[in-house]
């Protein structure tokens, strides 16, 4: 239908996030200001420099050849800044039409569900506005949920106006993003153009010993510089973009895999969970040193770490886990028999199966795929093994979830503040965040957050 769009058609924005788009934004604007305090002492020096000769020509030739490249490089960050900023700021807009849409869309669900429930999987699966139009349609796969209820007249009109309600807001969501994400795209695109391809030589050229010393030299000078990193990023480390199919064992994990292997032994939970507060201070308190090392290579608080562990340690056996798994698996396995999807499965059982949880800090699949820096939309067999396995060791699942949390907090609007200035009430929100993910703000998720403080006493003294 013109001027309508649907969910499917918009769903990844569930997945943007605006603040994070804003980080890297601020990622370039870092970059231009270090530049353009390269350029200034440059400008000076190509100012001072007096026509004595012939040398003292060429000096000021390549000075002034410098000064340029890097007058060319500051532009070009600075460009790129102003692309993402405006792209995060298309991104509310497209979120909050988005937002919208899905509240109608409840509401149609809701006055559907008066007529009937779907039981089939292709019912279950369908969006709430594809029911909708079946079933106006009196043709589809829903033709005998309608025909064995009672007539849909009565709900007609307000279906439409839901239906249209939510496809409209669904079609300004998407109209948002995409002129934005052109608009973003191509300024990103002038804004590489802007930047200089170098050459380094062996020999007829450049020192590149004596240039690798300067670099070792000027490095070691600018970790007082406060824009050589964002505020509260924590420690620098390498960063590759998310492994492809073939990879099994991603740069992130075998950093982690490697870091652990110095640090102490872990007390599992895996068929002994602490049930009480006691048995939870024992287990932190074992396992301060992997907590402490998780959080510092995260650039996170320690007490937020801990505080994290000490909520999700005692939740189930790990043997649960892995029930809830197989259940989920078998249910959207190709071969299953069920005509009910793993998102629809009883009680605690219902979920996808990438959402399932493992470890003594609970950190869902998809999730950790994501810390490990793989495509948590393409995982292949072998690597969601990879990353269950990694979540189920203790001391991998410490720095996993620290990674997490890492990422929250980047995504929030604490990601300028160092761990060490980090509130109690900053963490709280962090922890709520952790537990309800989008819907943090829920009463279930506030809980955890207020669980979490109230808790923070208890995690300080079993981390001494």
């Amino acid at each position: 239908m013109s001027g309508l769009s649907h969910r499917k058609d918009v769903e990844f924005l569930e997945e943007c996030n605006p603040p994070l788009v804003e980080r890297n934004a601020a990622e370039f604007r870092r970059l231009r200001d270090l530049l353009v305090q390269v350029e200034e002492p440059a400008r000076r020096a190509e100012t001072r420099t007096q026509w004595q000769s012939d040398g003292s020509h060429t000096y000021t030739s390549r000075l002034a050849e410098a000064r340029q490249l890097v007058t060319h490089m500051a532009e070009g960050y600075d460009k790129a800044a102003s692309a993402l900023h405006a792209y995060a700021l298309a991104l509310v807009t497209a979120k909050t039409h988005y937002s919208n849409g899905k509240r109608s869309e409840r509401a149609l669900a809701a006055l559907i569900g008066t007529k009937g429930t779907a039981i089939t999987r292709t019912a279950q699966e369908a969006e709430p506005m594809r029911q909708w139009e079946d079933m106006r349609a009196t043709t589809g796969f829903l033709d005998g949920l309608a025909e064995l209820t009672m007539d849909v007249d009565d709900i007609r009109d307000e279906a439409n106006r839901l239906h249209d309600d939510a496809g409209g807001n669904f079609q300004l969501a998407k109209t948002a993003e995409q002129e934005a994400r052109s608009t973003c795209v191509h300024a990103l695109k002038q804004a590489y153009e802007l930047l200089p391809e170098f050459t380094v030589k062996g020999s007829g050229g450049v020192d590149v010993y004596a240039a690798m010393a300067d670099i070792r030299r000027e490095a070691a000078e600018a970790r007082t510089n406060p824009l050589t990193h964002l505020p509260g990023s924590g420690p620098k480390r390498e960063m590759t973009g998310p492994v492809g199919e073939d990879a099994l064992i991603s740069p992130q994990l075998r950093d982690i895999r490697m870091r652990v292997a110095g640090l102490p032994e872990a007390d599992d939970n895996y068929w002994d969970p602490p049930g009480n507060d006691k048995e939870r201070a024992e287990w932190i308190s074992h396992n301060k040193e992997i907590l402490r090392a998780a959080a510092r290579h995260s650039g996170l608080p320690e007490e937020l770490v801990a505080g994290i562990a000490w909520k999700e340690i005692g939740g189930q056996w790990g043997i649960i886990d892995d029930g809830v798994d197989f259940f989920r698996r078998s249910a959207d396995a190709p071969w299953g028999l069920s005509p009910i999807t793993a998102e629809n499965l009883p009680l605690r059982l219902g979920g996808n199966v990438d959402e399932t949880s493992f470890g003594p800090i609970a950190v869902q699949v998809r999730r950790g795929a994501e810390v490990l820096g793989y495509d948590p939309e393409h995982l292949t067999d072998e690597q969601r093994s990879v990353v269950q396995s990694s979540l189920q060791d203790p001391k991998q699942n410490a720095f996993i979830a620290a990674g997490f949390l890492a990422q929250i907090k980047a995504e929030t609007g604490y990601a300028n503040i160092p761990a060490d200035q980090l509130t109690e009430a900053q963490m709280q929100e962090i922890a709520a965040r952790y537990n309800g993910g989008p819907y943090w703000e829920s009463g279930k998720a506030q809980g955890y957050g207020d669980d979490f403080r109230n808790n923070l006493g208890n995690v300080k003294d079993a981390m001494r």
